[in-house]
């Protein structure tokens, strides 16, 4: 009976391996078999043997290994009742070009089962959202042992702030609408396009991400007016925009020191409550135009392609979208 469900397991988990990793491990096979009271786990390694999966595959392939090796067990146990599953942030280790495969893994050989994942990478979060493997998304901004996770949404940020205004601490408004605008200016930046100076660390903060984000935005706004002249097409729309942005963006920049990296948000803490609410009102307004006006989609805009020549600046409903492809002479 053992050997009958280590059969079947091994075989799944084998062709789950290969699938992802089949650019130079297509002949991978695992092995498990009962070995001296225990269950040994042995692995192909490019054809020399089978080893220990901790002898010579690296941590990602070793990721890669428990993931497979999951989706085979549970399978084996719940077959069709398999319908929902979590995994907590289990491909870090993993690079870029296998994440993408997993993607096609899970929704290929998976597709009446529902995945709820959760990570800090936000390099594996575009690759979920580009690779259409997750609907829709939640961020958290913090967490107390009271209330749980707080999440990052719209509604949600603002109505803290303004609950920290209403008790008059302007420094906890601060921090929080900070936080908040580097967060979405992570997001903006890479669905912008915008140039922003490399990090070997990886560390970016306001004053690095925001004003990239607003160049950007103003160079979209104004190849998409351009795209649209071009083409003979009715650009009121497009210079309404960029009018819109140009006085929501004046807003924010009436005082230049309130994005000034080397003085982070110790200078919003010596406004007044009221003052600092106008502070918080220009940002929300000109976050606003550069979303979705559908509440039900309610997105940044992104430029498609991700890579390449832009072609269109739109959010996934296409309640906007802008083409950004001029006509050629």
């Amino acid at each position: 009976m053992l050997e009958g469900i280590y059969d079947k397991v091994q075989k799944d988990f084998t062709e789950y391996y290969s699938f992802i990793n089949r650019d130079d491990e297509a002949n991978f096979e695992g092995k498990l078999s009962a070995s001296f009271g225990k269950l040994a786990f042995d692995v192909d390694f490019y054809g020399r043997d089978r080893f220990p999966p901790g002898a010579y595959h690296s941590e990602g392939h070793q990721d890669g290994m428990g993931l497979c090796l999951y989706l085979a067990l549970v399978k084996h146990t719940l077959g069709d009742g398999f319908t929902l599953a979590v995994l907590d942030d289990v491909l870090m280790s993993v690079d870029a070009g296998h994440r993408r495969e997993v993607c096609a893994l899970l929704k290929q050989k998976f597709p009446n089962t529902q995945f709820v994942l959760t990570t800090h990478d936000g390099v594996w979060l575009k690759f979920m959202q580009s690779e259409k493997l997750v609907q829709s998304t939640l961020s958290f901004g913090g967490w107390t042992v009271d209330s749980g996770p707080q999440v990052w949404n719209e509604g949600h940020v603002w109505t803290q702030i303004q609950k920290h205004l209403a008790n008059d601490n302007v420094f906890l408004a601060a921090g929080t609408l900070r936080r908040y605008l580097e967060f979405t200016s992570t997001i903006l930046a890479d669905n912008l396009r915008a140039r922003i100076e490399y990090h070997g660390n990886g560390q970016y903060d306001l004053g690095d991400l925001w004003p990239g984000v607003l160049a950007a935005w103003k160079a979209r706004l104004k190849e998409a007016r351009d795209s649209a002249s071009s083409w003979g097409k009715n650009i009121q729309d497009a210079e309404a925009l960029q009018i819109e942005s140009k006085k929501r963006v004046a807003a924010t920049k009436s005082e230049e020191w309130m994005i000034n990296k080397a003085v982070h948000y110790n200078a919003w803490a010596d406004l007044q409550s009221k003052e600092f609410a106008a502070v918080v009102s220009s940002f929300q307004q000109l976050l606003q135009l550069m979303q979705c006006p559908n509440t039900d989609c309610g997105e940044f805009l992104c430029v498609s392609p991700i890579k390449g020549d832009k072609e269109v600046l739109r959010c996934s409903c296409s309640a906007v979208s802008l083409n950004l492809v001029p006509k050629k002479n």
